[in-house]
């Protein structure tokens, strides 16, 4: 079947058979052919390429309607949440969460230093950051709803450092999710937090340009990879582990990533692991080319892309880690309440802690915030959540309402 497209909407593997645009407006002189990867797509637009048709016979066609697509993912999405959690509290999470602040502060400040020096061309160390990340498996191991939550609240004016350390603290959970060895998570968080350490040789302006890349300027921002393990490598000697991380956390699981094109199997669990983390902190971090999506909705588009751009086995398992409304969450409950998560409840998902701050229907804060178990049918006025929310919508300050 012939049909019409935007270009953005087409994906490789998808055959075109028109460019709907005189030959002599462009200069691809095929007239048919398959799309061979993202690349492919941004050579057409930079030709000024605005609609193809393909034919769905010859090539991969549309995926089904996104209401439809929603729906399916959200029912299999939804199954995951009677899986028992793995992960029990030893101290309380007021308790550690004093604890995760001081601990943050001093991995940002640790991960900058090495961010400064190469950047200055001076070498680099990996091995100053082991200190700061066993304390930091230490904390995960105590109450892993204190540190990961609190490590995704970022200031634009260190969002490096900030991902750098948001992402290594989302490695150690999953890693112990998982069921890894502390030496082999260790290995994946130092990997973690200095995989993007060659954007430091990258020129700031374009790692942070607002706006679509032009195809040039892509391929200067995936050269960070191989730059920053030459930085690496000239004074750290990082384990087999850490160096897959920082290889393949841009490798996908269909071989649309870089910079190898790797695929399935082909990526270690580590650079499957990396590429989820990396991702999930990416889209729930405002930056300034795009807004920052809830992290609800950031597990519903990695677990809809599980089998394609993810390992779909471990995008589970993640979901399963970080639950599925994370703990901060802002959430809408059946009352017209807003909540915020506050902990993850041991055998179901769905149905966390929450803190209740504020009535949809009046339009204002709730005079004393109230914690509910949404577990608990007695006593549970405000019904179970509706959906997650965005807490700039409703201009609330994600800061003030962290679990406490």
């Amino acid at each position: 079947m012939i049909r019409k497209l935007s270009v953005d909407q087409l994906l490789p593997g998808m055959y075109v058979v028109d460019l709907h645009k005189r030959w002599l407006d462009h200069s691809i002189w095929i007239k048919r052919f398959k799309v061979r990867d993202e690349s492919h797509v941004w050579e057409l637009k930079e030709q000024g390429i605005t609609e193809v048709s393909i034919d769905t016979e010859k090539g991969i066609d549309l995926p089904p309607s996104p209401i439809a697509r929603i729906n399916a993912v959200e029912q299999k999405f939804k199954s995951l949440a009677e899986i028992k959690a793995a992960m029990h509290h030893t101290v309380s999470l007021g308790e550690e969460r004093r604890r995760a602040t001081r601990l943050l502060s001093e991995a940002s400040g640790t991960v900058n230093g090495l961010m400064v020096a190469a950047k200055a061309g001076l070498s680099v160390d990996a091995a100053q950051l082991e200190p700061v990340i066993g304390k930091m498996m230490e904390s995960v191991i105590r109450n892993p709803d204190a540190l990961v939550p609190l490590a995704r609240l970022k200031r634009q004016a260190a969002y490096a450092t900030d991902h750098a350390v948001a992402t290594a603290a989302l490695i150690i959970a999953f890693g112990r999710q998982q069921g890894m060895p502390e030496p082999e998570i260790e290995k994946l968080a130092l990997g973690t937090m200095v995989k993007d350490i060659g954007n430091s040789a990258l020129d700031a302006r374009l790692v942070s340009k607002p706006g679509m890349l032009s195809r040039a300027e892509y391929s200067i921002v995936q050269s960070h990879v191989e730059e920053g393990l030459a930085v690496l490598e000239a004074t750290s000697r990082l384990s087999e582990m850490s160096v897959a991380v920082v290889l393949e956390h841009h490798e996908r699981y269909n071989g649309c990533g870089y910079p190898y094109r790797m695929a399935g199997d082909e990526i270690s669990v580590a650079g499957r692991m990396a590429a989820i983390v990396d991702t999930y902190d990416a889209m729930t971090s405002e930056r300034p080319y795009r807004a920052a999506i809830s992290p609800s909705h950031a597990l519903r588009q990695l677990y809809d892309e599980g089998g394609t751009q993810y390992d779909p086995a471990l995008v589970a398992a993640f979901v399963k880690t970080v639950g599925i409304y994370p703990v901060g969450t802002l959430v809408l409950l059946e009352s017209g309440h807003l909540a915020v998560v506050e902990q993850m409840h041991p055998n179901n998902m769905l149905t966390p802690i929450v803190r209740v701050i504020y009535h949809v229907g009046r339009k204002q804060y709730v005079t004393v915030p109230v914690e509910v178990d949404l577990a608990r049918k007695i006593g549970n006025h405000y019904g179970q959540i509706v959906r997650a929310e965005s807490f700039e919508h409703w201009s609330i300050s994600p800061l003030r309402w962290q679990p406490a």
